[in-house]
């Protein structure tokens, strides 16, 4: 009975353990995110901080201060440049759809049309059109979530400067936090500990920087093709096709979706041409862009690709969506690195080797 209740105590002593560490993480949820997007960020400069010091024997402290500077400079070009023109498009946007609703509404009901008379042989207009209707309703709520929006980007300003904050510091004492957290383990565990770390740095850094150069290209290849062919408001939907890349898979599709919406309007380009571009974009992305630039790094099937995505975004937003994969190969690397170990040896095999190993003795 003593072993019981000592048992009973210990296991309601755990749940009230993991309990409190949940509560403490969902309490500082803002400042682990804000702890993530810097170590993102660092994990993007820091290559460059490395050849600064190596390349031109530039002491520590003075390269830090020069990457700094030029990602500081990068992101006031960023919001100086394109901010602006994004929020003119974006108004303009709803200024278009809100005068020339009933025209937007009615091409839509015709491509449906011909879309249900060509291929589906079924008659979906009706349900579509109710559809349609009430989505005059749901401006009001759309501009509702524009005002929430601007709000946030001023919330965003604020984490901006925390950001910042942290990258400076992190840049600074990026070597040392990895050496502290090698000396958290034993002595005599110190060769897995650094494993540990080369499987993150590997997994983190080079997908943050393959997945940053190819959705700058993407997003500049979809910009200048919508723009060639003359669809409106190109830079803005280059932009988002750029951003949603990241997401592997899923992000191409709701990038899409914008440009096809828009594409519904008067004087712009049919929607199966805006459709052609963004399917020929993405096949070019998957059979060039992506295994150039992450190969070596996303090495896990495209279902767990995807249930890592959703899960990603389920737990943690937009920003989850963004490390699932990375995370998704951590845990890949961890397991691998377990596997390597003498408890997952085959014994059979280990019979065998050491059997071989005494004939040739």
């Amino acid at each position: 009975m003593n072993k019981f209740w000592s048992g009973a105590y210990r296991f309601v002593l755990l749940l009230f353990i993991i309990a409190g560490a949940v509560w403490v993480l969902k309490s500082i949820a803002w400042v682990i995110s804000l702890l993530i997007v810097s170590t993102l960020v660092v994990y993007t400069c820091y290559p460059l901080l490395l050849y600064l010091k190596r390349r031109f024997r530039i002491p520590h402290g003075a390269a830090v201060g020069v990457v700094f500077v030029a990602f500081l400079l990068v992101c006031l070009l960023a919001i100086g440049l394109l901010i602006p023109i994004i929020y003119y498009e974006l108004v303009e946007i709803a200024e278009e759809i809100t005068a020339n609703y009933p025209l937007y509404v009615s091409n839509i009901e015709g491509y449906l049309e011909w879309v249900s008379a060509q291929l589906l042989h079924l008659d979906l207009e009706e349900e579509f059109r109710d559809y349609l209707m009430g989505f005059s309703g749901r401006l009001d709520q759309a501009l509702e979530y524009i005002v929430d929006a601007t709000l946030a980007l001023a919330m965003g300003a604020v984490d901006m400067f925390f950001v910042l904050f942290l990258v400076l510091f992190l840049l600074y004492d990026f070597d040392a936090v990895r050496k502290q957290l090698t000396e958290l383990f034993p002595v005599a565990h110190r060769s897995l500990a650094f494993k540990i770390i080369s499987i993150v740095d590997h997994n983190v850094g080079s997908f943050i920087r393959g997945s940053l150069l190819r959705c700058t290209v993407v997003g500049l290849v979809t910009g200048i093709t919508l723009y060639i062919i003359g669809m409106p408001y190109a830079l803005l939907l280059g932009i988002l096709a750029g951003l949603f890349n990241f997401i592997l898979y899923i992000g191409p599709f709701i990038a899409a979706v914008p440009a096809i919406l828009l594409s519904f309007a008067s004087h712009t380009p049919a929607p199966l041409l805006i459709l052609a571009v963004y399917v020929i974009i993405q096949i070019l992305d998957g059979v060039l862009l992506a295994p150039l630039l992450l190969g070596r790094v996303v090495k896990l099937r495209p279902v767990t690709i995807i249930v890592s995505i959703l899960a990603g975004g389920r737990l943690a937003g937009v920003l989850g969506m963004l490390i699932a994969v990375p995370v998704a190969g951590i845990i890949k690397g961890l397991l691998e690195l377990l596997k390597e170990s003498p408890q997952y040896a085959d014994p059979v095999n280990q019979g065998e080797r050491s059997s071989t190993g005494e004939k040739l003795a």
